[in-house]
């Protein structure tokens, strides 16, 4: 295996998970400190602190200190243009199942 492939693995291991995911969201429009994170998702701060360190060791995200104050920001905002992407090749992919899912939800209004 190429050393590209293992760090492609890597990267989409990274993105595979829901409290990194709603972490760049967070940050998607303004930087954020760990204890604004934590408040917004709900998480615990060992939690909050464990997915950080992922992002930055990924080069999702950076940092700068301010009056010993971390705050977080996005390093590459292309990642929000690969999530994009993906969002909807997984509901192009899925699109059948999703519209199942819609009328089952109309259905359950409507009743």
């Amino acid at each position: 295996m190429s050393e590209l492939r293992k760090y492609t693995i890597e990267f989409l291991k990274v993105l595979a998970d829901s409290t990194r995911l709603e972490i760049l969201d967070q940050l998607k429009n303004s930087e954020k400190t760990a204890k604004e994170i934590k408040e917004k998702l709900n998480r615990s701060q060992s939690t909050i602190s464990k997915h950080l360190n992922l992002l930055i060791d990924n080069n999702l995200i950076d940092f700068e200190k301010k009056d010993n104050i971390k705050f977080y920001k996005i390093k590459n905002s292309n990642i929000f243009t690969l999530l994009s992407n993906i969002n909807s090749t997984v509901a192009n992919i899925n699109s059948e199942k999703l519209k199942d899912l819609i009328d089952v939800d109309i259905i359950d209004t409507l009743s």
